[in-house]
């Protein structure tokens, strides 16, 4: 296992609150120049949830992220072409052919992304897109009985005999949710915040930064230690926009 001690000792501090000393950007160009091949790759399976965002964004019409692997000038081609797309990926595309399908089952692709990741991946990314996949279920278990949405419906697409899965079907029928024990926390901020989105936004993301921060090993000077940077790195960032875009429009009011 490679040893990364020199550029993870110059990475700059994250906080939550504070815009991070460099870019997404300048961060990918620092990581392109120092890991190996193999330990690139590695970065670029963790920036798969953007990818998948983007795709969705695009058929929407939407602002897409640059932070993705797939950059958002090459997603057109990428998607017409289909090289360098996972083979569910290409799978979904050939299975639903017009815009509104794809749009209508794209939740599948993040069932399918989960449950490939799951089973390529150890170490920080296996802890990584586990806790991903769980921390999605008990959204859209919370977002379904605050909306009255058909929970069955919504999770059409997972495992029905999976555990974490399976006790989330349980409570179908039920007028409230209780997630499992670890995820307590995580409906307390959502039913704190969930009339506000902006607010739920930011609780979700500093929730997800704690929840990296602690599958992190800080002794660790190998790929695991550059992959929970750059998950951080993101999570941080986007806070920082968001808190960004939110100033700018407070200040719009005032004109």
């Amino acid at each position: 296992m490679a040893n990364y001690y020199f550029l993870i000792t110059a990475f700059p501090p994250l906080a939550i609150g504070s815009t991070p000393e460099m870019s997404f950007k300048e961060l990918e160009e620092l990581l392109t120049l120092n890991l190996s091949k193999d330990d690139l790759a590695l970065v670029h399976e963790l920036l798969l949830p953007i990818d998948l965002y983007n795709i969705r964004a695009f058929w929407l019409g939407m602002p897409l992220d640059d932070r993705g692997h797939i950059k958002a000038r090459e997603l057109e081609e990428e998607l017409l072409v289909q090289e360098g797309l996972k083979s569910y990926v290409v799978d979904f595309l050939d299975r639903y052919e017009s815009t509104d399908e794809r749009l209508r089952y794209f939740s599948s692709l993040y069932s399918s992304m989960y449950r490939d990741a799951i089973s390529r991946f150890d170490g920080f990314l296996l802890k990584y897109f586990e806790f991903e996949r769980e921390f999605r279920l008990v959204l859209t278990g919370l977002r379904a009985k605050q909306s009255g949405k058909d929970l069955v419906r919504e999770l059409q697409f997972e495992d029905p005999t999976d555990p974490f899965v399976a006790e989330i079907l349980a409570q179908k029928d039920t007028s409230d949710f209780t997630p499992p024990k670890e995820y307590e926390e995580l409906k307390n901020l959502f039913i704190a915040n969930f009339s506000k989105p902006r607010e739920l936004n930011r609780a979700i993301l500093e929730y997800q930064f704690q929840k990296v921060e602690e599958m992190e090993e800080p002794q660790d000077f190998g790929i695991d230690r550059v992959l929970a940077y750059v998950a951080k790195f993101y999570l941080v960032e986007s806070i920082s926009l968001a808190d960004k875009e939110k100033g700018m429009e407070q200040m719009s009011s005032y004109e």
